[in-house]
């Protein structure tokens, strides 16, 4: 039985920072785990899609590991890299007004389901595994289904894995139980792909009063925290309000972005472009929480 991998690459990284805590792998040997999951007797192909800056020359050192890592990939038998320019928009905040860039990547998501739903009507393969949780390519599956194709959604853990999906998807595959066959030493193109390193084990911290105000404190604390976690202190505004663990934070991402908007507003936190163009936030120069690991 055939089989053809998809990869959203932003999705299945994000997934694999957070719950293999960035564990090596040997990309050939993921897809020959994968097709035996999916009940496959061999690869038709692995298609990865991401986006990409339009001068890669011209972009930060994450962009250039990021097509460096694309090159390799593109080497591995049977995988077909499609990049994408990335698109920038601007949004406001309510605030301050000031007008700050963010990413947006919807071409990858379109390219991916027509391309999917075009080899399962042309009968390309006889199972697709979808590397990515994401809700939006539930009605892909459903029309390939349809088609009579299985359908599976492959995650780390089941991170980012909507009910959607879960559902219109003949089975889920968790990745996390092949790490023993297909993890491997890293290769200087596999650190970053977005621009982050793997998360670590947070560390229990003591709230120390900036602002007066308990829940924008601890929300400092944390950021100050992250800042020390990731490559260059880069902390994706969207990852903190909505994948930052902590027992200090309220997890409703809702909650989460209301304390921001106060700490904006008051100076505490600032917003900038990290250097690959997505949004990213920061403990400003006005203050410098004193935290303490215990």
């Amino acid at each position: 039985m055939r089989v053809a991998l998809f990869f959203d690459g932003k999705n299945f990284y994000s997934g694999w920072r957070e719950a293999a805590r960035g564990r090596r792998i040997d990309f050939t040997k993921l897809a020959d785990w994968l097709v035996k999951k999916a009940n496959g007797s061999h690869l038709w192909g692995a298609y990865y899609y991401t986006s990409i800056e339009e001068n890669i020359a011209n972009t930060s050192d994450t962009q250039q590991k990021l097509s460096g890592f694309l090159d390799m990939l593109e080497t591995q038998s049977g995988f077909f890299v499609k990049t994408f320019k990335r698109k920038v928009s601007n949004i406001n905040c309510l605030q301050c007004g000031s007008e700050n860039r963010y990413i947006l990547e919807k071409e990858v998501d379109t390219a991916m389901v027509a391309h999917m739903v075009n080899l399962a009507a042309t009968n390309a393969y006889d199972a697709i595994v979808l590397l990515s949780g994401d809700a939006d390519y539930a009605p892909a599956l459903e029309a390939i289904r349809s088609l009579g194709k299985q359908a599976y959604v492959a995650s780390w853990a089941g991170a980012g894995v909507s009910k959607r999906i879960r559902n219109a998807a003949f089975d889920h595959i968790d990745m996390l139980l092949g790490l023993e066959f297909f993890e491997r030493e890293l290769s200087e193109y596999e650190e970053v792909e977005e621009g982050f390193e793997c998360e670590q084990e947070a560390e229990k911290i003591e709230i120390e009063s900036v602002t007066g105000d308990l829940s924008m404190d601890s929300f400092l604390a944390e950021l100050d925290q992250a800042q020390s976690k990731f490559n260059g202190g880069y902390v994706g505004l969207g990852y903190f309000l909505t994948r930052w663990r902590s027992s200090h934070l309220d997890t409703t991402p809702e909650i989460r972005r209301q304390v921001l908007d106060k700490l904006l507003s008051e100076g505490f936190v600032e917003t900038y472009n990290a250097p690959d163009g997505a949004l990213a936030i920061r403990v400003s120069n006005k203050i410098e929480p004193n935290i303490k690991s215990v």
